[in-house]
């Protein structure tokens, strides 16, 4: 049966094309694993959004995971983390990692003078996902946060360079840079495309957090603690499903894909997401 298990995919979901950063990095660590990923590009972004419309969303696309009989569902959205992680991993036997725990685990290691920034959406800020992480790992940890919401739709259209996004960078982490934080917390995974100006901006002695990493560090951690490590030598296979297939998401699985692409073990299919059986949960 563990063996069995072993075999089955892991699925990763994100509102949009940040979570991909998150299942390259599962890829580059688990080649073996074969991932699904979805991402509700039809309906990004979520953060602007009603929680019960939110939470309303996450469950169909976490029900259409759950038919692929997934081994371990990863959550690459911080706001459906912030939202409604709890009610997710309630509906289903198998494990449901989120990124804001693990992420906050690595900022708590890596900071030396307890004072951390967060650059996240409005809905994360908003519910203080991270002010409430740190409050459980270390309580004295001083945080400093900013919502950056154009910052989504520019990794949606591909605008991730140039000085345009610079400048909306910078305009979002001025309060953080003035604060004199020495590590900095991504509280989404589309922002992971804006690291380069992030770290030049911040400069060199600011940590700025892998979030694919610790996510992936975590997933890894549970599925040996649970046996349920792929052993195969052979590399597994990848399948992104979308709700909205186009040119941008193309672009970015050939970026982060381009192995897998050109020895054909990655298929992009169109997703069609069907209403959510159960009524979610209010909250």
């Amino acid at each position: 049966m563990i063996a069995e298990r072993a075999s089955q995919p892991l699925a990763v979901f994100d509102s949009g094309l940040g979570g991909l950063t998150v299942a390259a990095e599962i890829r580059r660590r688990l080649p073996s694993e074969n991932l699904l990923f979805l991402a509700d590009r039809a309906r990004v972004p979520y953060a602007s959004q009603s929680v019960a419309l939110i939470a309303r969303w996450a469950a169909e696309c976490f029900d259409f995971l759950l038919a692929h009989d997934p081994k371990a569902v990863v959550i690459a959205c911080n706001t459906v983390s912030s939202v409604y992680l709890t009610e997710l991993a309630e509906q289903t036997p198998v494990p449901v990692i989120g990124v804001i725990m693990p992420t906050a685990h690595a900022a708590v290691e890596a900071t030396r003078s307890g004072r951390i920034g967060v650059v996240a959406t409005k809905a994360t800020v908003k519910r203080r996902a991270y002010d409430m992480a740190f409050a459980e790992l270390r309580p004295d940890v001083h945080v400093v946060s900013s919502a950056a919401p154009l910052l989504v739709p520019l990794v949606e259209e591909g605008w991730t360079a140039g000085e345009i996004p610079r400048k909306v960078v910078e305009h979002y982490l001025e309060p953080i840079v003035s604060s004199q934080v020495d590590t900095l917390v991504l509280g989404c995974t589309h922002y992971e495309y804006f690291v380069p100006i992030m770290q030049d901006l911040l400069g060199a002695q600011v940590r700025v957090i892998n979030t694919p990493l610790a996510t992936s560090l975590e997933l890894e951690r549970v599925l040996a603690h649970d046996s349920e490590l792929n052993r195969d030598r052979r590399r597994g296979t990848v399948t992104v499903y979308s709700t909205d297939v186009n040119e941008a998401l193309e672009r970015v699985v050939k970026d982060l894909f381009a192995e897998d692409l050109s020895e054909g073990r990655i298929t992009v299919q169109s997703a069609q997401i069907p209403p959510f059986r159960i009524a979610p949960r209010r909250v």
